[in-house]
């Protein structure tokens, strides 16, 4: 009896490795790409807010900033996707890198320039090569990763993403304050400056490291050799769109999902206006509140798979649409932070000689004060953006899996290519939309724009999703069922 047991667990296939070389290579390369990409975005953030004198133009430079990071994924997607099919994708990573190092040299000449337009063509570089970067990544798994890994593969790349974008995100906003003297309110022109070594040595090791680890990923060969340059690549993206607008089920899905990635960059941009104009805290704890955001996005991606119970779940759709809606409401009603006057002359005084005697004059406590976490709004805000997170999450992870299983496998590039264009084109309109709603370019009271607050703004998310939510719960009512064996 044991000889036929240990026969027969001799002829059961095993499971294929996921850690393999390649994988882990890829996994690590992947995350410096990401980590890197949120702290110099959130680094010249605050530099170009405060040490460059635009703090008369606060909601500009983060509307400016957000499309600049954006757009490069919009418009390149064409050359990207070909890039990945024409060449071994192995060496367009390890160029990425090479490009990532080289931008971030010449980041560094740009931050220490203190020139705003030369930051924001650095950040929209580091963005196009992660435009290239993408397709080449989620092409390589298939040849790096065993079929019956794929997904848990997938699972890992977003996770890692995740932590990285919520790291590099607070790594930025800690080198700010590392880097800047009186980091609640510095002097126009010092912000940065102070040991502004440490944070070049950040971006550009971390690029560095990058490049290092792709050198480990094996060769992959080209998945279309005679795949034609894109001329027009206006033309194939429209192809695309058409394409996608033909599968309508597929179509409204995508537009759903896209829906809450510009929701999330809109709400990205607002949470920096939220945290420092209304719960008047410093820098480095606006992105604590997006940490708390991404946190709850990732736990929510957990809860959504585990929910799902082994297939997708649509019904989750109209339950993450109705919190979304339900927790950006309940932002509107954050309890206001009040500060006594000297701190806010300290956060808003743009005279540098006005400035350095109002912080002379201000006793270190009170600047504490001014920047504490500890308040009631500030928690209350903290804990609405993770649940926000975890709504979302819910939300969209049935969306996405759709999308990848129920596309037609001979068109499922053509489509998620679609759908990619129109996540990042919601995301540029929406990072747009608020910086209207925040000031907007026409009227203005007494000379002073009269645009929306940042809880106001939160209002107005939650407003316009309920229309969303009552689509979904029409569109895909909640099943709790087993799944069919072989239904996705």
């Amino acid at each position: 009896m044991e000889a036929s047991l240990e026969k027969l667990d001799a002829t059961k296939p095993a499971t294929p490795p996921l850690w393999t070389k390649g994988f882990i290579a890829l996994l690590i390369t992947q995350f410096m790409v990401a980590l890197n990409d949120n702290i110099f975005r959130w680094l010249i953030i605050p530099i170009g807010k405060w040490a460059i004198g635009w703090t008369d133009k606060v909601d500009e430079i983060r509307m400016i900033g957000s499309l600049a990071f954006v757009l490069p994924f919009m418009l390149l997607v064409s050359y990207a996707g070909y890039a990945s099919d024409r060449y071994n994708r192995r060496y367009v990573i390890i160029w990425c890198k090479v490009a990532e190092v080289v931008i971030m040299l010449i980041g560094t000449a740009a931050i220490l320039s203190k020139s705003v337009p030369f930051m924001l063509i650095t950040l929209f570089l580091m963005a196009s090569q992660s435009a290239f970067f993408s397709p080449a990544k989620y092409g390589s798994l298939p040849n790096l990763v065993p079929e019956e890994r794929i997904s848990e593969a997938n699972g890992f790349i977003s996770m890692t993403t995740m932590i990285a974008c919520m790291g590099g995100t607070g790594i930025g906003g800690i080198l700010f304050a590392l880097t800047t003297l009186n980091h609640e309110a510095p002097t126009p022109g010092e912000g940065g400056m102070y040991r502004w070594w440490i944070w070049a040595g950040t971006i550009i090791g971390i690029a560095v490291i990058g490049l290092i680890s792709s050198l480990f990923i094996p060769s992959i060969k080209p998945a279309d050799p005679n795949a034609k340059f894109p001329i027009n690549p206006f033309e194939q993206t429209c192809k695309d769109l058409s394409f996608l607008f033909q599968h309508r089920f597929l179509f409204w899905v995508a537009i759903l999902s896209a829906y809450l990635w510009g929701l999330g960059a809109l709400a990205q941009v607002n949470i920096d206006k939220y945290a420092t104009e209304y719960l008047h805290v410093s820098q480095e704890y606006v992105a604590v509140l997006i940490v708390c955001l991404s946190l709850g996005l990732a736990l929510g991606s957990l809860l959504a798979g585990r929910l799902s119970r082994g297939k997708i779940e649509l019904g989750l759709v109209p339950i993450g649409a109705l919190f979304i809606a339900l927790f950006c409401i309940l932002l509107y009603f954050t309890p206001e932070v009040t500060v006594p006057s000297n701190e806010s002359a300290i956060m808003l005084n743009t005279d540098s000689t006005i400035l350095e005697e109002t912080v002379n004059s201000a006793s270190t406590a009170q600047i504490i004060e001014v920047a504490s976490p500890f308040t009631t709004g500030f928690i209350f805000g903290a804990i609405g953006l993770f649940l926000l997170g975890i709504s979302g999450g819910l939300y969209d992870v049935p969306l996405l899996a759709t999308l990848q299983m129920k596309s037609p496998p001979e068109f499922r590039c053509r489509i998620i290519a679609a759908y990619n264009f129109c996540s990042f084109a919601a995301m540029a309109i929406c990072s747009v939309l608020q910086g209207l709603l925040a000031a907007p370019p026409f009227p203005t009271v007494d000379g002073q724009k009269i645009g929306l607050s940042a809880t106001q703004i939160w209002l107005f998310c939650g407003v316009v999703s309920v229309p969303i939510f009552i689509y979904t719960f029409q569109s895909f009512p909640l099943q709790f069922k087993k799944a069919v064996k072989g239904e996705n």
